[in-house]
C-alpha cells in the first residue's frame, strides 16, 4: 500500500526472507558447520542490535547475511542493504533509486519514503556513506527528515550541513567536521537541536589531524587519529572531549591504527580492525584504566554498555561495561558456525566429489549416493586430501576420483583407497594447468602447463617462471601413461570427454568430435564469430553454448544448442541469458543462465534432448559448478553449498564406454584376471561369461552401482576346476530398467574379447 504523508510517500514492502525449503528429494552435500564467521556490529540501542555475518573469501570479506536482534526477542534476518541502527529503527539505502529504506526493530516490514529529501553523504569514514539518527536523517539544504510509521516529514532546517561534513548525530545534536590549514588538521563543531544557530567548537588539545571515527553521546564526543610524529605511523590517539566545554579533552595513545570509537557512559571504546587482518579492540575507563581483547572487529554502544562481536571461543554478539578485562559479558546473540564454500562439484554413478573450504585448507572429498523414487540418500563424507595448486579441480567417475593436492600433483584415488599419482609438477618444466578434469571410462582428461620463459617485474629481482603453453592430456588408467592430444584447442576453449569420444572447440569456434578408438572425426558445428563458451559430449550428443552478443567475458546473450551426431540432424537452439557452463546426460542438457556477467546468482535449467522443452532446477551461485549423471543433478547453490537431487526421468540405454581394462593373458598360479569395464551408468544386472568355443566355462557377476563393472576370474570353471592353458573368449552383457547394454556407438552386437591362460 502507499500512504502519502506531507512531502513523503511510505511504501510497505515484505522483508527479505531466508531461503525457502528445498525442493523434494534435494539434499545438502557438504553442510558441515566448522568455519568461524566474521561478525560486524552495525548498531545498537536499548531497542536491539543490528549485525552482519561475513566470511573470508580469498582475503576479502563477503557479506552473507544481516540480522536484527530485538531486546527480549529472537534474532531475524533482514536484507543486507540495512547498515545502521539508531534508536528504534534500522536504516539502509536502496539502489538504483538511491532512497532510504527503514524498519522498526522487531517489526520486519520495510518502509521507504521515496518522495522525501534523501540524506546527505556523511564524512568519509561513515558506514554505508550516510548517517542516521533515531528520528531520521539530514538531507541537503539541512532539512531534518523525520521517519515514522505513517511516513516521512520535513521538520525544520538546520545550519552548517553539507556533503561529507556530517561526522556524528544523536537525539540531542550533531557534529560537523571541517578542514583548517593545509596539513590535514580538522575542526569539530557541535550544534544542538535546541540552539542550532550557536555552534560550539569542540576542544581537541591539538589532536585532529586527519581525524576519523567520531562518536557522539549526549555531551560526550570521541574520535581517533593516527600519530604522525612517526612515519609511517605506528600508533593512534583516542580523544574524548565534551560538546559543552565542561571537561578538558582526555588523550590516550594506543599502538596500531585505531579506526573507530564508541561511548558508553564514562568509558570510551576503540577498535583497530580493518578487512581480514588481525583485530584488537578495547576500552578506556574514566580513570584512564585500559583493557583490550584480540579478535573483536567492531564496538558500538547501546547507551550504558558496549556491544561488540566475539569470535572465540564461540562467535556471537556480546555486551559489557568494558571491552576486555574482567568486565562481565552478556551474550546478546549467538552466531552459528558456517558451512564451507564449494568451488566445484562433480557426479559419477553412485558418487559425488567436491572441493570446498573445509579446514585446514581446501579439501577434496567424496560421498556415495543411492537413488530411490524421487529421493537421494548420501553416505558419510570421506576426505580424500587437501586440494591445492590454485586449481580447485576434481572429477568423479566409476570408482575413482581425481584431484590436485597442495603441491600441485594430480592424483587418482579409488573408492577402496588406492592412490595413483598421475602427474608431479616440476619448476620450470611443467605444472597443472587448465580449468577442468574429466574421468570417463579408463581415461582422464587434464591439462599440462609447460614452462615457456621467466618473467621479471621491474626493477627486479622479482623474476618468476611463466607456464604459457597449456596442452590437453589424456591419461590411460590401464597403462599409466599420459599422452598429449593433437587437437587445435587452447586451454581457454572448451574440451570434454565421454568414453571414447573427445570433443573440443577450436579458436575459430568450430566444434569437433573424435572417436578415440576408431579415429573417426566429425564436425559438430561450423566455424563462426560467436565464441564457444562451453561444451559437453555424452553418447551421440554434443551440447554447447555460444556468446551471441559482446565478448566471452561480458556476454549479454547466449545460444544453448545440442546436436545428435547419429542422426546428424540440425542442432536444436535456445536463446539464453549469460550462460557459462553446460553439462549433458542421456536425457538432458543442463545449463546455467544469468542476467548479465555481474556476479549475482543465476538459474539452473534443463533442456530435454531432441526438443526445445526446458525446465527450471533452481538458483545457482554465480559461475557455480554443476554436473549431471543419468537422472541425478548436483550444483552449487547461492549459499555456496553443494546440492544433489533427482532429475526428471528419461530412457537411455546403458553404454559400454570402451577402452576397458581386460588383460590379454594371466597365470592363475600367480594372480587373478582382473577385468574392469567403464559403463555409462549403474548396471544392476551384469554378467561376464567365459567360454572356450561354444562351451560356457564360467559366468561372473559384474553388477555395479558406480558405473565400473568389475569381475575377477581365477581361471577355474563353474565346478571349481582349473582350466587348461589356452585362449578363452569373454562376453560382457547387462541391462537396467531402460534396456540392454550397448557399445558407446549404439551398436548392439556382442561386447566380447579374448583372454589367454598361460602357465
Amino acid at each position: 500500500m502507499k500512504v502519502r504523508r506531507l512531502v513523503g510517500v511510505v511504501v510497505v514492502l515484505g522483508m527479505l526472507l531466508p531461503a525457502s525449503a528445498q525442493a523434494a528429494g534435494v539434499q545438502d552435500v557438504n553442510r558441515v558447520l566448522f568455519d568461524r564467521p566474521y561478525v560486524e556490529v552495525l548498531g545498537a540501542s536499548p531497542a536491539g542490535v543490528l549485525y552482519k555475518v561475513s566470511r573470508n573469501v580469498d582475503n576479502s570479506l563477503v557479506g552473507l547475511s544481516t540480522w536484527v536482534k530485538p531486546a527480549g526477542g529472537p534474532a531475524y534476518q533482514v536484507d543486507q542493504s540495512f547498515q545502521q541502527l539508531s534508536g528504534d529503527k534500522i536504516y539502509g539505502m536502496t539502489y538504483p533509486s538511491g532512497t532510504v529504506a527503514y524498519q522498526y526493530v522487531g517489526t520486519p516490514t520495510t518502509l521507504r519514503c521515496d518522495d522525501s529529501p534523501q540524506p546527505i553523504p556523511g564524512a568519509n569514514w561513515t558506514r554505508g556513506g550516510f548517517l542516521f539518527a533515531p528520528w531520521g536523517w539530514f538531507s541537503n539544504a539541512g532539512y531534518r527528515v523525520e521517519a515514522g510509521r505513517a511516513g516521512c516529514q520535513v521538520n525544520g532546517t538546520y545550519p552548517g550541513l553539507s556533503d561529507y561534513n556530517l561526522a556524528a548525530v544523536d537525539n540531542t545534536g550533531y557534529v560537523t567536521v571541517g578542514s583548517i590549514g593545509t596539513e590535514g588538521d580538522r575542526q569539530l563543531t557541535y550544534r544542538s537541536y535546541a540552539d542550532p544557530t550557536h555552534p560550539r567548537v569542540i576542544a581537541d588539545a591539538g589532536h585532529t589531524r586527519y581525524l576519523s571515527g567520531v562518536s557522539l553521546s549526549g555531551t560526550a564526543v570521541a574520535w581517533t587519529h593516527q600519530d604522525y610524529a612517526d612515519l609511517p605511523p605506528t600508533g593512534s590517539y583516542v580523544v574524548r572531549s565534551t560538546t559543552d566545554g565542561s571537561a578538558a579533552p582526555v588523550v590516550t595513545r594506543l599502538p596500531g591504527w585505531v579506526v573507530a570509537t564508541a561511548i558508553a557512559g564514562t568509558a570510551t571504546a576503540w577498535t583497530t580492525c580493518q578487512g581480514t587482518g588481525d583485530c584488537v579492540a578495547g576500552s578506556i575507563a574514566a580513570n584512564g584504566a585500559r583493557t583490550q581483547v584480540d579478535d573483536t572487529r567492531t564496538v558500538v554502544a547501546d547507551g550504558n554498555r558496549f556491544v561488540f562481536d566475539t569470535r572465540t571461543p564461540t562467535p556471537g554478539v556480546d555486551a559489557a561495561a568494558g571491552v576486555g578485562g574482567s568486565a562481565a559479558r552478556t551474550r546478546l546473540a549467538p552466531v552459528d558456525l558456517l558451512p564451507p564454500i564449494t568451488y566445484v562439484v562433480q557426479l559419477g554413478a553412485g558418487g559425488v566429489a567436491y572441493v570446498d573450504t573445509q579446514q585446514p585448507a581446501n579439501a577434496a572429498s567424496r560421498r556415495f549416493y543411492t537413488r530411490g523414487p524421487g529421493t537421494v540418500t548420501l553416505s558419510a563424507q570421506t576426505k580424500l586430501g587437501q586440494e591445492g595448486g590454485g586449481t580447485k579441480l576434481v572429477s568423479r567417475e566409476g570408482r575413482r576420483t581425481a584431484y590436485v593436492d597442495t603441491a600441485g600433483a594430480l592424483w587418482l584415488v579409488t573408492d577402496d583407497g588406492v592412490r595413483t599419482k598421475v602427474f608431479t609438477p616440476a619448476t620450470r618444466v611443467a605444472i597443472m594447468g587448465g580449468q577442468q578434469l574429466r574421468i570417463s571410462g579408463s581415461r582422464l582428461l587434464w591439462w599440462k602447463a609447460l614452462y615457456t620463459e621467466d618473467r621479471c617485474d621491474p626493477p627486479g629481482p622479482g623474476c618468476y617462471p611463466w607456464y604459457g603453453n597449456q596442452v590437453p592430456m589424456l591419461y590411460d588408467l590401464r597403462t599409466g601413461v599420459s599422452t598429449q592430444q593433437p587437437i587445435a584447442a587452447s586451454w581457454t576453449q572448451a574440451v570434454d570427454l565421454w568414453g571414447n569420444y573427445l570433443s573440443w572447440a577450436e579458436d575459430n569456434n568450430s566444434i569437433w568430435r573424435r572417436d578415440l578408438a576408431s579415429g573417426a572425426l566429425l564436425q559438430v558445428k561450423a566455424a563462426g564469430t560467436a565464441t564457444v563458451q562451453a561444451l559437453a559430449v555424452h553418447d551421440d550428443w554434443v551440447a554447447w553454448a555460444t556468446c551471441a552478443a559482446n565478448t566471452q567475458d561480458d556476454c549479454a546473450q547466449s545460444v544453448v544448442a545440442h546436436r545428435n551426431l547419429q542422426t546428424k540432424a540440425a542442432a536444436i537452439q535456445l536463446t539464453s541469458g549469460h550462460t557459462r557452463h553446460v553439462a549433458l546426460s542421456g536425457g538432458h542438457v543442463v545449463y546455467d543462465t544469468y542476467a548479465s556477467d555481474h556476479p549475482a546468482p543465476g538459474t539452473l535449467k534443463v533442456n530435454r534432448l531432441g526438443t526445445s522443452a526446458t525446465g527450471v532446477v533452481g538458483p545457482v551461485s554465480w559461475n557455480g559448478s554443476f554436473d549431471v549423471h543419468d537422472e541425478t543433478l548436483a550444483w552449487v547453490a547461492p549459499d555456496e553449498i553443494a546440492r544433489i537431487g533427482p532429475n526428471s526421468a528419461f530412457v537411455a540405454y546403458p553404454k559400454y564406454l570402451g577402452n576397458g581394462s581386460a588383460p590379454p593373458s594371466f597365470n592363475p598360479a600367480l594372480r587373478l584376471w582382473n577385468a574392469e569395464f567403464g559403463i555409462s551408468k549403474a548396471l544392476p544386472t551384469c554378467s561376464l561369461t567365459i567360454k572356450s568355443g561354444p562351451t560356457v566355462r564360467r559366468t561372473l557377476n559384474c553388477a555395479t552401482t558406480n558405473g565400473s563393472a568389475r569381475a575377477d576370474w581365477d581361471g577355474r570353471d563353474s565346478a571349481g576346476r582349473l582350466l587348461p592353458a589356452g585362449a578363452y573368449t569373454w562376453t560382457l552383457a547387462g541391462r537396467d530398467g531402460d534396456g540392454t547394454l550397448r557399445w558407446w556407438t549404439g551398436a548392439t552386437h556382442a561386447i566380447t574379447g579374448t583372454v589367454r591362460i598361460v602357465s
